[in-house]
């Protein structure tokens, strides 16, 4: 009998130094936004700690890279409790207040917030326990209390930001479908070298046979000299567009005496500058009227494609003559005449025109989608006041307010940052669409 008491005493005293484990409920870790939430419930059962002892519980978040102390809790026995009250009423001495306390018997639901820091997402997360006990002027460790394990922290939403593409002024983008123009760098002063009767797509005006009179009912004339004007004037009416020269060379067909020819040529890139006059009024600067003479260029290449059967002599009298009136009457007596009257029919008809017309143009860049795309690039060097500096004087322009607003989100001024956005998403921002709802799902 006097065994089985001393048995229960011990055993009475190892409860009492061991106390009950305190029970957890609902633990998890979940980040949103900038900020990492930890929550759990703990319920802390009778005898957990002795009475005049208490209990330090420390909520720890770690991984491989780094790691974290929370708020503590403190599990406080009854005695224990009133000693600490009756020392600060009797010496002064206060204690610390800590952010969570409870006694046996109660229960905790814990909740800290934390800012969301990179080492959480560079690999998984644990949420641990730590735990001391604290009595008779002594400290003791407890084992820990595992809580959440491996638990995969993503990092916050960052707002996109997509390149703008430079619009084209209209000068450019007329470019590309007239052949009719050129930018003003690759301006020239005409010379038979430039072969200007090989263009694609040049614009031509035709005339009657030894004739300078421009009349639109002849051929398309009337067609082409509309479209002359029409693209001047959209050129002129563009802020980022102007002309720069445009260049008027005129030519006549071979046939005839040459210096009637190249008095019919230059009459005829004369009258063909004052039509296009009439309509614009463009100081005289702007022209250069060339006259292109004889179109001997044009005529050789016309015949190196033609079927002639005399056509590798015709090529060897046009290269090898360099008198033009020989020249021609050596074409016109090959072979009887008639090579030279089948030419009459096609091929010079194709040569009674003013020539060819150039247009070369300025252009102003899109300068304010540079500076967006600039900004860009600070944003990616983590420059975001440089960024919202280069943005500020030109957001008037919808294409810059998706990145201004990522500058403005990353530099820490989100409410500013959603109201760019929802401006950006109103104007049809697909881009501002996509990062106002992932910042709402994040």
């Amino acid at each position: 009998m006097k065994r089985y008491i001393i048995f229960l005493s011990v055993f009475v005293c190892t409860l009492f130094f061991a106390g009950a484990e305190v029970k957890i409920d609902h633990a998890s870790i979940h980040r949103s936004g900038d900020s990492v939430y930890v929550d759990f419930t703990m319920t802390v059962p009778d005898r957990t700690v002795g009475s005049d002892y208490v209990q330090r519980i420390t909520p720890v978040l770690k991984n491989q890279s780094d790691s974290v102390a929370l708020d503590e809790i403190e599990i406080v026995g009854k005695r224990k409790q009133k000693l600490r009250r009756r020392e600060e009423v009797l010496t002064g001495k206060t204690y610390e207040p800590v952010p969570y306390q409870t006694v046996n018997g109660g229960e905790v639901r814990y909740a800290v917030v934390l800012p969301y820091e990179s080492w959480m997402s560079e690999t998984p997360v644990e949420l641990s326990l730590a735990r001391e006990c604290e009595g008779c002027c002594r400290v003791s460790p407890l084992p820990g209390i595992a809580l959440c394990r491996e638990v995969a922290v993503a990092p916050p939403y960052q707002p996109q930001v997509k390149p703008v593409p430079l619009i084209p002024s209209v000068a450019e983008r007329l470019a590309e479908v007239e052949k009719v123009l050129f930018p003003m760098t690759a301006y020239e002063p005409y010379s038979e070298a430039m072969q200007v009767w090989r263009e694609k797509g040049a614009l031509k005006v035709f005339f009657p046979l030894d004739k300078s009179d421009l009349r639109r009912d002849y051929r398309d004339n009337g067609e082409t000299l509309d479209k002359i004007v029409d693209i001047l004037k959209q050129i002129y009416a563009d802020d980022r567009s102007d002309v720069g020269k445009i260049l008027i060379v005129g030519f006549a067909s071979p046939e005839g005496p040459t210096l009637r020819n190249e008095r019919l040529a230059g009459a005829r890139a004369q009258v063909l500058k004052e039509y296009v006059n009439r309509y614009m009024q463009l100081p005289d600067s702007l022209y250069e009227v060339a006259n292109g003479g004889e179109a001997w260029g044009e005529l050789r290449d016309m015949v190196e494609a033609s079927s002639f059967d005399c056509k590798e002599r015709m090529l060897d009298i046009i290269d090898n003559t360099p008198d033009p009136n020989r020249r021609e009457w050596l074409l016109r007596h090959l072979e009887g005449g008639k090579p030279f009257a089948e030419m009459l029919k096609s091929v010079f008809t194709e040569q009674r025109n003013s020539g060819y017309m150039r247009v070369y143009y300025t252009s102003v860049p899109d300068s304010n989608a540079i500076k967006i795309n600039q900004a860009q690039q600070l944003i990616e060097r983590e420059d975001y006041e440089g960024a919202i500096a280069l943005l500020q004087p030109i957001q008037d322009d919808k294409r810059s307010l998706n990145t201004l607003a990522t500058a403005y989100y990353r530099n820490g001024d989100k409410d500013h940052a959603l109201t760019l956005f929802k401006q950006a998403a109103e104007f049809g921002d697909k881009m501002a669409i996509q990062n106002m709802r992932n910042i709402e799902n994040d």
